[in-house]
Protein backbone atom coordinates (compact mmCIF):
# COMPACT_ATOMS: atom_id res chain seq x y z
CA UNK A 1 0.00 0.00 0.00
CA UNK A 2 1.33 3.42 -0.99
CA UNK A 3 1.70 6.28 1.48
CA UNK A 4 -1.15 8.21 -0.13
CA UNK A 5 -3.41 5.16 0.19
CA UNK A 6 -2.43 4.74 3.83
CA UNK A 7 -3.28 8.37 4.55
CA UNK A 8 -6.62 7.97 2.85
CA UNK A 9 -7.37 4.82 4.83
CA UNK A 10 -6.45 6.51 8.11
CA UNK A 11 -8.69 9.45 7.26
CA UNK A 12 -11.59 7.06 6.58
CA UNK A 13 -10.98 5.19 9.81
CA UNK A 14 -10.86 8.50 11.66
CA UNK A 15 -14.40 9.18 10.43
CA UNK A 16 -16.00 6.45 12.52
CA UNK A 17 -13.80 7.34 15.50
CA UNK A 18 -14.93 10.98 15.32
CA UNK A 19 -18.53 9.87 14.91
CA UNK A 20 -18.43 7.72 18.04
CA UNK A 21 -16.59 10.46 19.96
CA UNK A 22 -19.32 12.98 19.08
CA UNK A 23 -22.06 10.57 20.08
CA UNK A 24 -20.45 9.65 23.39
CA UNK A 25 -19.56 13.25 24.27
CA UNK A 26 -22.89 14.90 23.56
CA UNK A 27 -25.27 11.93 23.98
CA UNK A 28 -23.53 9.48 26.29
CA UNK A 29 -26.91 7.99 27.27
CA UNK A 30 -28.09 7.45 23.68
CA UNK A 31 -27.76 3.68 23.97
CA UNK A 32 -29.88 3.71 27.13
CA UNK A 33 -32.50 5.97 25.55
CA UNK A 34 -32.87 3.61 22.59
CA UNK A 35 -33.25 0.48 24.71
CA UNK A 36 -35.83 2.25 26.89
CA UNK A 37 -38.21 2.66 23.94
CA UNK A 38 -41.32 0.47 23.86
CA UNK A 39 -40.19 -2.68 22.07
CA UNK A 40 -42.98 -3.93 19.77
CA UNK A 41 -41.43 -7.39 19.24
CA UNK A 42 -42.34 -10.65 20.89
CA UNK A 43 -39.77 -11.31 23.62
CA UNK A 44 -39.55 -15.00 22.66
CA UNK A 45 -38.15 -14.12 19.21
CA UNK A 46 -35.75 -11.30 20.09
CA UNK A 47 -32.15 -11.82 18.96
CA UNK A 48 -30.94 -8.24 18.61
CA UNK A 49 -31.36 -5.36 21.02
CA UNK A 50 -33.17 -2.21 19.97
CA UNK A 51 -29.83 -0.40 20.08
CA UNK A 52 -28.42 -2.92 17.55
CA UNK A 53 -31.21 -2.16 15.09
CA UNK A 54 -31.47 1.60 15.59
CA UNK A 55 -27.70 2.15 15.38
CA UNK A 56 -27.63 0.01 12.26
CA UNK A 57 -30.31 2.25 10.72
CA UNK A 58 -28.35 5.36 11.72
CA UNK A 59 -25.10 3.99 10.26
CA UNK A 60 -26.90 3.10 7.04
CA UNK A 61 -27.67 6.78 6.57
CA UNK A 62 -24.35 8.13 7.79
CA UNK A 63 -22.41 5.74 5.56
CA UNK A 64 -24.51 6.71 2.52
CA UNK A 65 -25.99 3.28 1.92
CA UNK A 66 -28.81 4.09 -0.48
CA UNK A 67 -30.67 0.78 -0.33
CA UNK A 68 -31.19 -1.93 2.26
CA UNK A 69 -29.54 -4.48 -0.02
CA UNK A 70 -26.47 -2.27 -0.46
CA UNK A 71 -26.24 -1.93 3.31
CA UNK A 72 -26.52 -5.73 3.70
CA UNK A 73 -23.64 -6.32 1.29
CA UNK A 74 -21.28 -3.59 2.51
CA UNK A 75 -21.85 -4.15 6.22
CA UNK A 76 -21.15 -7.88 6.00
CA UNK A 77 -17.65 -7.57 7.48
CA UNK A 78 -16.08 -8.43 10.81
CA UNK A 79 -15.03 -4.82 11.40
CA UNK A 80 -18.62 -3.67 10.89
CA UNK A 81 -19.90 -6.18 13.42
CA UNK A 82 -17.31 -5.01 15.96
CA UNK A 83 -18.19 -1.37 15.37
CA UNK A 84 -21.92 -1.98 15.83
CA UNK A 85 -21.19 -4.02 18.95
CA UNK A 86 -19.24 -1.12 20.46
CA UNK A 87 -21.94 1.41 19.64
CA UNK A 88 -24.91 -0.67 20.83
CA UNK A 89 -23.11 -2.18 23.83
CA UNK A 90 -24.13 -5.70 22.81
CA UNK A 91 -20.94 -7.69 23.44
CA UNK A 92 -22.67 -10.90 22.30
CA UNK A 93 -23.34 -9.58 18.79
CA UNK A 94 -22.02 -12.14 16.28
CA UNK A 95 -23.67 -11.05 13.01
CA UNK A 96 -25.07 -7.86 11.55
CA UNK A 97 -28.89 -7.94 11.54
CA UNK A 98 -30.45 -8.80 8.19
CA UNK A 99 -32.25 -5.92 6.51
CA UNK A 100 -35.51 -7.88 6.74
CA UNK A 101 -35.01 -7.99 10.51
CA UNK A 102 -34.56 -4.22 10.60
CA UNK A 103 -37.65 -3.66 8.45
CA UNK A 104 -39.70 -6.08 10.57
CA UNK A 105 -38.78 -4.02 13.63
CA UNK A 106 -39.52 -0.66 11.94
CA UNK A 107 -42.89 -1.89 10.68
CA UNK A 108 -44.00 -2.38 14.29
CA UNK A 109 -42.15 0.39 16.12
CA UNK A 110 -44.24 3.46 16.88
CA UNK A 111 -42.83 6.52 15.06
CA UNK A 112 -43.44 8.45 18.28
CA UNK A 113 -40.58 6.49 19.88
CA UNK A 114 -38.06 7.82 17.37
CA UNK A 115 -39.61 11.29 17.57
CA UNK A 116 -39.08 11.25 21.35
CA UNK A 117 -35.53 10.02 20.85
CA UNK A 118 -34.78 12.93 18.51
CA UNK A 119 -36.24 15.32 21.08
CA UNK A 120 -33.74 14.06 23.67
CA UNK A 121 -30.87 14.62 21.22
CA UNK A 122 -31.95 18.18 20.43
CA UNK A 123 -32.59 19.03 24.09
CA UNK A 124 -29.09 17.88 24.98
CA UNK A 125 -27.58 20.26 22.41
CA UNK A 126 -29.75 23.19 23.50
CA UNK A 127 -28.99 22.67 27.18
CA UNK A 128 -25.29 22.35 26.41
CA UNK A 129 -25.29 26.09 25.53
CA UNK A 130 -22.73 25.61 22.73
CA UNK A 131 -25.05 27.39 20.27
CA UNK A 132 -26.49 30.18 22.41
CA UNK A 133 -24.56 32.88 20.58
CA UNK A 134 -26.28 31.94 17.30
CA UNK A 135 -29.73 32.91 18.54
CA UNK A 136 -31.49 35.74 16.72
CA UNK A 137 -31.04 39.06 18.56
CA UNK A 138 -29.44 37.05 21.36
CA UNK A 139 -32.78 35.50 22.35
CA UNK A 140 -34.73 33.60 19.69
CA UNK A 141 -34.04 30.12 18.32
CA UNK A 142 -34.78 30.13 14.60
CA UNK A 143 -37.08 27.36 13.35
CA UNK A 144 -37.67 27.05 9.60
CA UNK A 145 -40.79 25.35 8.21
CA UNK A 146 -40.81 23.70 4.81
CA UNK A 147 -42.43 20.73 3.12
CA UNK A 148 -41.16 18.31 0.54
CA UNK A 149 -42.32 15.29 -1.42
CA UNK A 150 -40.82 11.95 -0.42
CA UNK A 151 -42.32 9.27 -2.65
CA UNK A 152 -44.62 9.08 -5.65
CA UNK A 153 -46.63 6.23 -7.16
CA UNK A 154 -48.76 5.60 -10.23
CA UNK A 155 -51.18 3.57 -8.13
CA UNK A 156 -52.49 4.21 -4.64
CA UNK A 157 -49.89 2.98 -2.18
CA UNK A 158 -51.98 3.18 1.00
CA UNK A 159 -55.08 4.83 2.38
CA UNK A 160 -53.01 7.80 3.56
CA UNK A 161 -51.73 8.70 0.07
CA UNK A 162 -52.30 12.18 -1.29
CA UNK A 163 -53.59 12.13 -4.84
CA UNK A 164 -53.99 14.35 -7.87
CA UNK A 165 -54.58 14.04 -11.59
CA UNK A 166 -52.59 15.55 -14.43
CA UNK A 167 -53.03 15.77 -18.17
CA UNK A 168 -50.41 14.12 -20.37
CA UNK A 169 -49.14 15.54 -23.67
CA UNK A 170 -51.64 13.43 -25.61
CA UNK A 171 -54.55 14.78 -23.55
CA UNK A 172 -55.07 11.79 -21.26
CA UNK A 173 -55.73 12.24 -17.57
CA UNK A 174 -53.67 10.10 -15.22
CA UNK A 175 -53.72 9.70 -11.46
CA UNK A 176 -50.70 10.52 -9.36
CA UNK A 177 -50.22 9.50 -5.72
CA UNK A 178 -47.57 10.78 -3.39
CA UNK A 179 -46.37 11.22 0.19
CA UNK A 180 -45.27 14.58 1.60
CA UNK A 181 -43.70 15.66 4.86
CA UNK A 182 -43.39 18.95 6.72
CA UNK A 183 -40.20 19.62 8.64
CA UNK A 184 -39.38 22.08 11.40
CA UNK A 185 -35.63 22.61 11.21
CA UNK A 186 -33.71 24.24 14.04
CA UNK A 187 -30.88 26.50 12.85
CA UNK A 188 -28.06 26.26 15.38
CA UNK A 189 -25.27 27.78 13.32
CA UNK A 190 -23.96 28.64 9.88
CA UNK A 191 -23.75 24.98 8.87
CA UNK A 192 -25.82 23.29 11.55
CA UNK A 193 -29.46 22.67 10.66
CA UNK A 194 -31.16 19.93 12.69
CA UNK A 195 -34.60 18.38 12.55
CA UNK A 196 -36.69 19.65 15.48
CA UNK A 197 -40.01 18.04 14.57
CA UNK A 198 -41.77 16.27 11.71
CA UNK A 199 -45.38 16.23 10.56
CA UNK A 200 -46.42 13.79 7.86
CA UNK A 201 -48.88 15.30 5.40
CA UNK A 202 -51.37 12.50 4.76
CA UNK A 203 -55.05 11.71 4.51
CA UNK A 204 -56.76 10.08 7.48
CA UNK A 205 -58.39 7.54 5.17
CA UNK A 206 -58.83 6.81 1.48
CA UNK A 207 -62.30 8.38 1.22
CA UNK A 208 -61.39 11.53 3.17
CA UNK A 209 -63.67 14.40 2.04
CA UNK A 210 -60.77 16.85 1.93
CA UNK A 211 -57.06 16.21 1.41
CA UNK A 212 -54.50 17.15 3.99
CA UNK A 213 -52.32 20.14 3.10
CA UNK A 214 -49.14 21.85 4.23
CA UNK A 215 -50.89 24.66 6.14
CA UNK A 216 -53.01 22.22 8.17
CA UNK A 217 -49.91 20.15 8.86
CA UNK A 218 -48.13 23.32 10.00
CA UNK A 219 -50.93 24.06 12.47
CA UNK A 220 -50.61 20.57 13.97
CA UNK A 221 -46.81 20.79 14.10
CA UNK A 222 -46.76 24.24 15.72
CA UNK A 223 -49.27 23.11 18.32
CA UNK A 224 -47.07 20.15 19.20
CA UNK A 225 -43.94 22.33 19.35
CA UNK A 226 -45.58 24.51 21.99
CA UNK A 227 -46.42 21.45 24.11
CA UNK A 228 -42.98 19.88 23.79
CA UNK A 229 -40.94 23.10 24.10
CA UNK A 230 -43.20 25.39 26.18
CA UNK A 231 -40.44 27.69 27.40
CA UNK A 232 -38.29 27.88 24.28
CA UNK A 233 -38.24 31.33 22.66
CA UNK A 234 -38.73 30.64 18.95
CA UNK A 235 -38.73 32.66 15.76
CA UNK A 236 -40.71 30.83 13.06
CA UNK A 237 -39.48 31.28 9.50
CA UNK A 238 -41.06 30.15 6.24
CA UNK A 239 -41.71 31.01 2.62
CA UNK A 240 -44.65 33.08 1.38
CA UNK A 241 -47.04 30.13 1.83
CA UNK A 242 -46.87 30.72 5.59
CA UNK A 243 -47.37 34.50 5.32
CA UNK A 244 -50.97 34.04 6.42
CA UNK A 245 -52.64 35.58 9.46
CA UNK A 246 -53.60 32.14 10.77
CA UNK A 247 -49.91 31.24 11.16
CA UNK A 248 -49.08 34.67 12.59
CA UNK A 249 -51.91 34.31 15.11
CA UNK A 250 -50.55 30.96 16.30
CA UNK A 251 -47.11 32.53 16.78
CA UNK A 252 -48.55 35.45 18.74
CA UNK A 253 -50.62 33.18 21.01
CA UNK A 254 -47.58 31.00 21.68
CA UNK A 255 -45.34 33.96 22.45
CA UNK A 256 -43.18 33.36 19.38
CA UNK A 257 -41.80 35.69 16.72
CA UNK A 258 -41.95 35.19 12.95
CA UNK A 259 -40.06 36.09 9.79
CA UNK A 260 -41.93 35.13 6.63
CA UNK A 261 -41.16 35.74 2.97
CA UNK A 262 -43.44 38.40 1.50
CA UNK A 263 -44.88 38.38 -2.00
CA UNK A 264 -47.59 40.64 -3.36
CA UNK A 265 -49.52 37.65 -4.70
CA UNK A 266 -49.89 36.32 -1.13
CA UNK A 267 -50.64 39.58 0.73
CA UNK A 268 -51.96 42.02 -1.89
CA UNK A 269 -53.35 44.62 0.53
CA UNK A 270 -50.12 44.63 2.52
CA UNK A 271 -48.03 45.11 -0.63
CA UNK A 272 -50.23 48.01 -1.76
CA UNK A 273 -50.06 49.62 1.68
CA UNK A 274 -46.27 49.29 1.74
CA UNK A 275 -46.02 50.96 -1.68
CA UNK A 276 -48.36 53.76 -0.55
CA UNK A 277 -46.32 54.48 2.60
CA UNK A 278 -43.10 54.26 0.59
CA UNK A 279 -44.46 56.82 -1.89
CA UNK A 280 -45.08 59.20 0.98
CA UNK A 281 -41.49 58.93 2.19
CA UNK A 282 -42.23 56.70 5.15
CA UNK A 283 -39.59 54.09 4.35
CA UNK A 284 -36.29 54.02 6.23
CA UNK A 285 -33.23 52.99 4.21
CA UNK A 286 -29.81 51.74 5.29
CA UNK A 287 -27.16 51.59 2.54
CA UNK A 288 -24.00 49.49 2.43
CA UNK A 289 -25.40 46.65 4.48
CA UNK A 290 -24.63 42.89 4.46
CA UNK A 291 -21.88 41.19 2.46
CA UNK A 292 -22.97 42.57 -0.91
CA UNK A 293 -23.11 46.14 0.47
CA UNK A 294 -26.65 46.47 -0.75
CA UNK A 295 -29.54 48.60 0.49
CA UNK A 296 -31.83 47.54 3.30
CA UNK A 297 -35.14 49.26 4.02
CA UNK A 298 -38.11 48.85 6.33
CA UNK A 299 -41.52 50.19 7.35
CA UNK A 300 -42.97 49.21 10.72
CA UNK A 301 -46.65 48.42 11.36
CA UNK A 302 -47.90 48.26 7.79
CA UNK A 303 -50.87 46.31 9.17
CA UNK A 304 -52.35 49.57 10.50
CA UNK A 305 -52.79 50.85 6.96
CA UNK A 306 -53.63 47.48 5.42
CA UNK A 307 -56.32 46.77 8.00
CA UNK A 308 -54.76 43.56 9.28
CA UNK A 309 -55.04 42.21 12.81
CA UNK A 310 -51.53 40.77 13.15
CA UNK A 311 -48.29 42.76 13.34
CA UNK A 312 -46.65 43.16 9.94
CA UNK A 313 -43.35 45.00 9.85
CA UNK A 314 -42.09 44.83 6.27
CA UNK A 315 -38.45 45.02 5.31
CA UNK A 316 -36.46 44.41 2.15
CA UNK A 317 -32.95 44.02 0.85
CA UNK A 318 -31.70 44.86 -2.64
CA UNK A 319 -28.25 44.46 -4.11
CA UNK A 320 -26.53 44.27 -7.49
CA UNK A 321 -24.79 41.09 -8.59
CA UNK A 322 -21.13 41.00 -9.58
CA UNK A 323 -22.02 41.52 -13.26
CA UNK A 324 -22.97 45.08 -12.31
CA UNK A 325 -26.37 44.86 -14.00
CA UNK A 326 -28.59 42.25 -12.39
CA UNK A 327 -30.45 43.42 -9.29
CA UNK A 328 -31.82 41.06 -6.66
CA UNK A 329 -34.54 42.06 -4.22
CA UNK A 330 -36.12 40.26 -1.24
CA UNK A 331 -38.97 41.23 1.07
CA UNK A 332 -40.12 39.80 4.40
CA UNK A 333 -42.84 40.22 7.02
CA UNK A 334 -42.02 40.10 10.73
CA UNK A 335 -43.57 41.06 14.05
CA UNK A 336 -40.14 42.11 15.35
CA UNK A 337 -39.79 45.90 15.52
CA UNK A 338 -37.20 46.95 12.95
CA UNK A 339 -34.47 49.49 13.62
CA UNK A 340 -31.31 50.61 11.87
CA UNK A 341 -29.31 48.68 14.45
CA UNK A 342 -30.99 45.29 13.99
CA UNK A 343 -31.80 45.51 10.27
CA UNK A 344 -28.65 43.74 9.02
CA UNK A 345 -29.08 40.86 11.48
CA UNK A 346 -32.74 40.53 10.50
CA UNK A 347 -31.83 40.45 6.80
CA UNK A 348 -29.14 37.81 7.39
CA UNK A 349 -31.56 35.69 9.41
CA UNK A 350 -34.30 35.97 6.76
CA UNK A 351 -31.95 35.03 3.93
CA UNK A 352 -30.84 32.01 5.97
CA UNK A 353 -34.21 30.35 5.36
CA UNK A 354 -32.76 28.65 2.30
CA UNK A 355 -30.66 26.51 4.64
CA UNK A 356 -33.54 24.13 5.17
CA UNK A 357 -33.41 23.42 1.43
CA UNK A 358 -29.62 23.36 0.99
CA UNK A 359 -28.49 21.96 4.34
CA UNK A 360 -31.73 20.06 4.84
CA UNK A 361 -33.84 18.57 2.07
CA UNK A 362 -31.40 18.99 -0.83
CA UNK A 363 -28.64 17.26 1.11
CA UNK A 364 -31.00 14.52 2.24
CA UNK A 365 -32.37 13.93 -1.25
CA UNK A 366 -29.27 14.23 -3.43
CA UNK A 367 -26.49 13.93 -0.86
CA UNK A 368 -25.61 11.01 1.37
CA UNK A 369 -29.06 10.24 2.79
CA UNK A 370 -31.28 9.60 -0.28
CA UNK A 371 -34.59 10.02 1.56
CA UNK A 372 -36.49 9.57 -1.72
CA UNK A 373 -35.48 5.89 -1.90
CA UNK A 374 -38.19 3.52 -0.64
CA UNK A 375 -36.58 1.17 1.87
CA UNK A 376 -39.92 -0.44 2.68
CA UNK A 377 -43.43 -0.26 1.23
CA UNK A 378 -44.95 -0.51 4.69
CA UNK A 379 -46.33 2.91 5.70
CA UNK A 380 -45.16 2.70 9.30
CA UNK A 381 -41.67 1.54 8.31
CA UNK A 382 -41.45 4.36 5.74
CA UNK A 383 -42.04 6.91 8.50
CA UNK A 384 -39.47 5.28 10.77
CA UNK A 385 -36.85 5.15 8.01
CA UNK A 386 -37.40 8.88 7.47
CA UNK A 387 -37.10 9.62 11.20
CA UNK A 388 -33.90 7.57 11.40
CA UNK A 389 -32.49 9.80 8.69
CA UNK A 390 -33.29 12.89 10.76
CA UNK A 391 -31.62 11.31 13.82
CA UNK A 392 -28.58 10.37 11.72
CA UNK A 393 -28.35 13.95 10.49
CA UNK A 394 -28.56 15.18 14.09
CA UNK A 395 -25.67 12.85 14.98
CA UNK A 396 -23.60 13.83 11.97
CA UNK A 397 -24.06 17.61 11.77
CA UNK A 398 -21.22 19.59 13.25
CA UNK A 399 -20.00 23.14 13.80
CA UNK A 400 -17.54 24.82 16.15
CA UNK A 401 -17.31 22.32 19.04
CA UNK A 402 -18.74 19.47 16.92
CA UNK A 403 -16.38 17.56 14.62
CA UNK A 404 -17.07 17.64 10.88
CA UNK A 405 -17.58 14.24 9.22
CA UNK A 406 -18.77 15.20 5.74
CA UNK A 407 -17.78 12.07 3.86
CA UNK A 408 -19.10 8.47 3.84
CA UNK A 409 -17.16 6.70 6.60
CA UNK A 410 -15.55 3.31 6.64
CA UNK A 411 -16.62 1.07 9.51
CA UNK A 412 -13.09 0.07 10.34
Amino acid sequence: MRKAEKRKQKQQDKGIVDFIMIQRHFWKDLRIWINEMDDPRNESYITYTQADLVFMGILKNVCSQESMREMEENFNEETCINTLSQMSGNQELEEMPHYDTLNYYLERLSPQCLADLRKKLVNALIRGKQFYRNRLLGKYWRVVLDGTQLYCFKERHCENCLGTTYTTEDGKKEAYYYHRVLEAKLILGEKVVLSLDTEFIENEREDAPKQDCEINAAKRLLGRLKKEYPRLALCIQGDCLYAAETIMEICRENGWRYILTHKATRQKNVAESYAWIEGGGGKTEVKGTCGEKGTGAYINHVEEVAGKAEAMNLYEYEYTKKDGKTKVKFQWISDIELTKRNLEEMITAARGRWKIENEGFNNQKTGIYRIGHINSRNSNAMKNHYLLTQIAECDKKSHNKLLVVSYPIHLG
